[in-house]
Protein backbone atom coordinates (compact mmCIF):
# COMPACT_ATOMS: atom_id res chain seq x y z
CA UNK A 1 0.00 0.00 0.00
CA UNK A 2 3.11 2.53 0.72
CA UNK A 3 4.12 2.21 -2.34
CA UNK A 4 1.25 1.98 -4.57
CA UNK A 5 -0.40 5.11 -2.64
CA UNK A 6 3.47 6.90 -3.41
CA UNK A 7 2.88 6.04 -7.26
CA UNK A 8 -0.53 7.61 -7.01
CA UNK A 9 0.70 10.35 -5.64
CA UNK A 10 3.74 10.74 -7.96
CA UNK A 11 1.80 9.68 -11.45
CA UNK A 12 -1.63 10.49 -11.27
CA UNK A 13 -1.64 13.44 -13.05
CA UNK A 14 -5.26 14.10 -13.24
CA UNK A 15 -6.46 13.41 -8.80
CA UNK A 16 -8.95 15.60 -7.80
CA UNK A 17 -7.90 17.53 -4.45
CA UNK A 18 -10.20 15.23 -2.67
CA UNK A 19 -8.21 11.61 -4.28
CA UNK A 20 -4.70 13.29 -3.56
CA UNK A 21 -5.71 13.40 -0.08
CA UNK A 22 -6.93 10.14 0.26
CA UNK A 23 -3.45 8.74 -1.25
CA UNK A 24 -1.88 10.97 0.80
CA UNK A 25 -3.38 9.78 4.04
CA UNK A 26 -2.72 6.29 3.79
CA UNK A 27 0.69 6.66 2.13
CA UNK A 28 1.33 8.72 5.58
CA UNK A 29 -0.37 6.16 7.90
CA UNK A 30 1.26 2.92 6.36
CA UNK A 31 4.57 4.81 6.28
CA UNK A 32 3.87 5.73 10.45
CA UNK A 33 3.02 2.00 11.07
CA UNK A 34 6.22 0.52 8.98
CA UNK A 35 8.83 2.73 10.53
CA UNK A 36 7.16 1.41 14.24
CA UNK A 37 7.15 -2.23 13.04
CA UNK A 38 10.37 -1.99 11.70
CA UNK A 39 11.91 -0.03 15.11
CA UNK A 40 10.00 -1.81 17.25
CA UNK A 41 9.76 1.23 19.10
CA UNK A 42 6.09 1.41 21.66
CA UNK A 43 4.71 -1.72 20.79
CA UNK A 44 1.97 -3.46 22.60
CA UNK A 45 2.00 -7.80 23.24
CA UNK A 46 0.10 -8.10 20.01
CA UNK A 47 1.79 -5.87 17.63
CA UNK A 48 3.65 -6.92 15.05
CA UNK A 49 7.28 -5.92 15.73
CA UNK A 50 11.35 -6.36 15.49
CA UNK A 51 10.88 -5.87 18.94
CA UNK A 52 9.41 -9.73 19.32
CA UNK A 53 10.32 -11.28 16.20
CA UNK A 54 9.82 -15.24 17.63
CA UNK A 55 6.42 -14.37 17.98
CA UNK A 56 5.87 -14.13 14.30
CA UNK A 57 9.29 -15.04 12.33
CA UNK A 58 9.85 -18.04 15.17
CA UNK A 59 13.82 -16.72 15.60
CA UNK A 60 15.28 -13.73 17.11
CA UNK A 61 16.51 -10.41 15.63
CA UNK A 62 20.29 -10.88 14.31
CA UNK A 63 22.51 -8.10 15.51
CA UNK A 64 22.83 -7.51 11.95
CA UNK A 65 19.05 -6.94 10.92
CA UNK A 66 19.23 -5.01 14.05
CA UNK A 67 21.78 -2.68 12.77
CA UNK A 68 19.88 -2.43 9.15
CA UNK A 69 16.46 -2.36 10.31
CA UNK A 70 15.80 -1.11 13.73
CA UNK A 71 18.48 1.18 13.97
CA UNK A 72 17.79 3.48 10.68
CA UNK A 73 13.91 3.06 11.37
CA UNK A 74 14.22 4.57 14.42
CA UNK A 75 15.53 7.56 13.40
CA UNK A 76 12.73 7.53 10.81
CA UNK A 77 10.33 7.06 13.92
CA UNK A 78 11.85 10.81 15.53
CA UNK A 79 11.59 11.91 12.00
CA UNK A 80 8.13 11.50 11.22
CA UNK A 81 5.85 9.37 13.94
CA UNK A 82 4.77 12.37 16.03
CA UNK A 83 4.58 14.76 12.50
CA UNK A 84 2.73 12.21 10.73
CA UNK A 85 0.10 11.74 13.69
CA UNK A 86 -0.29 15.56 14.57
CA UNK A 87 -1.56 15.78 10.79
CA UNK A 88 -3.52 12.63 10.50
CA UNK A 89 -5.76 14.26 13.61
CA UNK A 90 -7.18 16.23 11.06
CA UNK A 91 -8.24 19.54 12.43
CA UNK A 92 -5.03 20.83 13.24
CA UNK A 93 -2.80 24.42 12.62
CA UNK A 94 0.01 21.65 11.45
CA UNK A 95 -2.34 19.65 8.88
CA UNK A 96 -3.08 23.33 7.36
CA UNK A 97 0.17 24.43 7.38
CA UNK A 98 1.69 20.98 6.48
CA UNK A 99 -0.53 19.84 3.71
CA UNK A 100 1.53 19.70 0.66
CA UNK A 101 5.24 19.83 1.97
CA UNK A 102 5.50 16.12 2.28
CA UNK A 103 8.24 15.32 0.22
CA UNK A 104 7.43 11.77 -0.89
CA UNK A 105 10.62 10.54 -2.94
CA UNK A 106 12.58 11.43 0.44
CA UNK A 107 10.36 9.60 2.53
CA UNK A 108 10.62 6.81 0.03
CA UNK A 109 14.12 6.94 -0.10
CA UNK A 110 14.71 7.00 3.66
CA UNK A 111 12.76 3.94 4.16
CA UNK A 112 13.60 1.75 1.00
CA UNK A 113 16.59 0.62 2.65
CA UNK A 114 14.94 -0.51 5.68
CA UNK A 115 11.96 -2.43 3.66
CA UNK A 116 14.55 -4.10 1.80
CA UNK A 117 16.61 -5.19 4.57
CA UNK A 118 13.58 -6.62 6.21
CA UNK A 119 12.15 -8.67 3.04
CA UNK A 120 15.67 -10.36 2.50
CA UNK A 121 15.64 -11.11 6.36
CA UNK A 122 12.35 -12.39 6.65
CA UNK A 123 10.68 -13.30 3.08
CA UNK A 124 7.70 -13.91 2.49
CA UNK A 125 6.03 -17.84 3.17
CA UNK A 126 4.83 -19.39 0.05
CA UNK A 127 1.48 -19.84 -0.39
Amino acid sequence: MLAFCAQALKTRKHLTHEDMYVYLEAFLLHYRNLVRIFSGKNHSRDDLSTAETPTWSGREITPEETATIRAPAHALDAKYFQLISKYLQHCTKLRHDHDRAWDIDEMLAEIGPIVTAFERAFPRLPG
